[in-house]
Order: C-alpha cells, then sequence, then structure tokens
C-alpha cells in the first residue's frame, strides 16, 4: 500500500510531472480548441449579420429606386398633361389670326413662345403640308414632313407624343368652321426631374 509519503514522493518525482504536464498540455488545447470555436462562431455571426444588412440595404436601394421612378413617370405625366392643357388655348389663337389672315401676329407669337424656357421650336403647317410660320426661320417654307413625320397633318385632335431626342412634342390641329386650316407642332423640352 502507498503510503501519503509514497504518494508525495511520487508526486515529486518526474512521473508525476509528467501527468501534470499532459493535464497542462490537454487543459491548453480545450483552451485554444474553444478560443477557435468562439473565434470561428463569431467570425460566421458577423457574416450572417454583415448578409442580411447587405440584403436589407438592397431591398431598401431597390425600393428607392422604384419610387424615384415612378416619381419621374409621374412628373413626365404632369409634364405632358399641362403642354396639353396649355396647346387648347394656343390653339384657339392661332385659329383666330388665320381666319382673320394675320399670320405675322402668329410669327410674333411663336417669337415670343421660343424665348420662353423649355420651348425649342413652333411651327405651323398649311394643309399642303408646307411650313407656313416657324420660330426657326430656316424652316420657312419648307415641306413639313422633313421636320415632322407627315401623319402629325392628318392630326384630328391635340396629341402629346415624345420625340427622338426626348423632347414633348404637341401636335395640334388649327381647325376652321369646315376644314382644317392647318397643324401646329410645339417642341418642349420638360425640366429634368430633381429629387428633393
Amino acid at each position: 500500500m502507498n503510503t501519503s509519503e509514497e504518494i508525495a514522493e511520487e508526486a515529486g518525482s518526474p512521473k508525476g510531472m509528467d501527468g501534470n504536464r499532459k493535464i497542462m498540455l490537454i487543459l491548453v488545447g480545450i483552451l485554444l480548441f474553444v478560443a477557435a470555436a468562439m473565434y470561428g462562431w463569431r467570425v460566421v455571426a458577423v457574416t450572417s449579420l454583415e448578409n442580411k444588412l447587405a440584403k436589407v440595404e438592397s431591398r431598401q436601394l431597390q425600393a428607392r429606386d422604384q419610387l424615384i421612378e415612378q416619381a419621374r413617370q409621374l412628373d413626365a405625366r404632369h409634364s405632358e398633361e399641362a403642354l396639353s392643357r396649355f396647346s387648347v388655348p394656343v390653339a384657339w389663337v392661332v385659329r383666330r389670326e388665320m381666319m382673320a389672315a394675320n399670320l405675322d401676329q402668329v410669327d410674333q407669337y411663336f417669337t415670343d413662345l421660343a424665348r420662353m424656357r423649355g420651348f425649342q421650336a413652333a411651327v405651323l403647317a398649311g394643309p399642303d403640308g408646307k411650313v407656313l410660320v416657324a420660330s426657326n426661320r430656316k424652316h420657312l417654307a419648307a415641306a413639313f414632313s422633313s421636320l415632322y413625320p407627315a401623319r402629325y397633318l392628318q392630326a384630328g385632335e391635340i396629341k402629346i407624343e415624345r420625340g427622338a431626342n426626348g423632347n414633348l412634342l404637341a401636335v395640334i390641329p388649327i381647325l376652321g368652321l369646315n376644314r382644317q386650316l392647318g397643324t401646329l407642332v410645339l417642341e418642349y423640352t420638360p425640366p429634368a426631374y430633381e429629387l428633393k
């Protein structure tokens, strides 16, 4: 039987130290494993959280872009409606002057109109397709079809179309009592949409 002295001798012997060392190494190994596991868990948790945040941010950016696009479309629709409403009194004024054979007054209107912000051009063509009055003097007596599609000459009501350059085109038939006196085209560049 081992007495307490023998046990103390064994503990103090190199053999006992080897056991302590093994226990210490095992404990250090366990601590390192736990530390590595905690670090790995933290990395996975942080990465997972970052991915979730990135998805949320992406969804928010998509929602923001959709809202901006909807606002742009609404703004474009408002510009088209405003130009359409503006076209009605312009048609009345031009009709009155054409019936009075006062194209000089129409020319003055077009000159003033071209100075207004956003308006690029105003062209009035007769039923024969020749330009009668234009804000750009170079277009006088030119064929209407060289400037705009010939189908505009057949318009029976005010139409607002978007041109190839992005401008709005108001196609306005000038109607007399029993015949079409001409066709007016207003070219308008709406102000750029700004997000405020």
